[in-house]
């Protein structure tokens, strides 16, 4: 059983949902693999850093000088409540065995075997006795330029890291909001390597991982401007946007959507907010026809675990709709308690 040290470090990050998501996955997983095989999540943190150093720091001592609490709770973890508060949700997920009824079931395309993109390191066949995972939101993204961190999935190239591994050795590195939107896309019924246009605004880190993920499974992408301009790199390659019109639009800046691009399929909310009201309230609210941006974290955690925290588990991941439920219930049992 590997014993997993799990931080996601960015500014802001109070308000996140991976804490969430880290611990059902490895719930579903203990179900699933034989105990030597399992995940024991030691320490579950968030790290509130504005520099990769203070992330990376994070890491190698695996604790935080200045906790902050979480917005879930109120309190910051390492305490009593979120601990308590954890194990309440955790007694309520494991009892969701199957997605919502009315969630179409996830069946995975000929992309997911495309996955990590040229990735020429073959990661280990199993964990190892600790290990460090972390997730990096803004703004740390862009910051990660390092030779003794190990490139997967041209996350150098394109300057978005959003995932890490260290093994007490050295460090692994990957970004997955790309393969986690195409997942997105792909579970609600767009056909990517069939030329489908991806409009994108913005051309920050999250952007320029989906807009490179998308183009290498054969998609096209119109980048509509934004507070950044993905067309200032030279590795992305854009169609012409004088014809406003695409299948998917997703705005990385806000959730606006301008009125003058035409979307032929769905909008994608890039960012995700809290949800008043009952567990009816919350199902309503990641139905709706903008696809709500937990749809995009749980995906990328999904990619995280699958691409390399530990893909020796691929196939025992639990589904996207799957997830998306026991989310649901998760948010659920933290608001009756807030």
């Amino acid at each position: 059983m590997a014993d997993v040290y799990y931080g996601l470090a960015g500014s802001p990050v109070s308000h996140s949902l991976s804490p969430v998501l880290i611990n059902i996955v490895a719930q579903h997983l203990s179900q699933v693999l034989p105990k030597a095989n399992r995940f024991n999540l030691v320490t579950t943190d968030l790290v509130d850093a504005e520099f990769i150093q203070d992330a990376l720091a994070w890491g190698y001592v695996k604790t935080t000088p200045s906790p902050i609490d979480w917005d879930l709770t109120g309190a910051p973890f390492g305490k009593f409540r979120n601990r308590a508060l954890m194990q309440k949700v955790l007694d309520s997920t494991i009892k969701v065995k199957q997605s919502l009824s009315d969630l179409t079931k996830e069946e995975r395309k000929d992309s997911e075997r495309l996955l990590p993109f040229k990735c020429d390191i073959k990661l280990p066949i199993k964990s190892f006795t600790e290990e460090v995972w972390l997730n990096l939101t803004y703004p740390l993204k862009h910051q990660l330029k390092s030779p003794a961190v190990v490139d997967f999935n041209d996350s150098s190239r394109i300057e978005s890291v959003n995932v890490l591994r260290f093994d007490g050795f050295g460090w692994w590195s990957s970004n997955v909001d790309g393969s986690g939107f195409a997942r997105v896309a792909e579970y609600f019924g767009i056909d990517i390597a069939s030329g489908a246009c991806l409009g994108i605004i913005g051309g920050g880190g999250a952007a320029r991982s989906t807009a490179h993920t998308w183009t290498t499974l054969g998609g096209t992408v119109k980048a509509f401007s934004g507070k950044r301009d993905l067309n200032e790199y030279d590795w992305f390659k854009g169609a012409d946007t004088s014809d406003r019109t695409c299948d998917v639009l997703v705005n990385f800046d806000d959730d606006s959507f301008p009125e003058d691009i035409t979307v032929t399929r769905f909008c994608v909310k890039s960012q995700y907010h809290p949800i008043d009201g009952e567990h009816k309230d919350r199902i309503a609210a990641i139905k709706h026809k903008v696809v709500d941006g937990r749809w995009l974290l749980a995906a990328q955690h999904l990619e995280s675990w699958s691409q390399l925290w530990a893909p020796q588990c691929k196939d025992y991941l639990p589904s996207l709709d799957l997830i998306i439920s026991k989310l649901i219930q998760a948010e659920t049992i933290l608001a009756s308690y807030a």
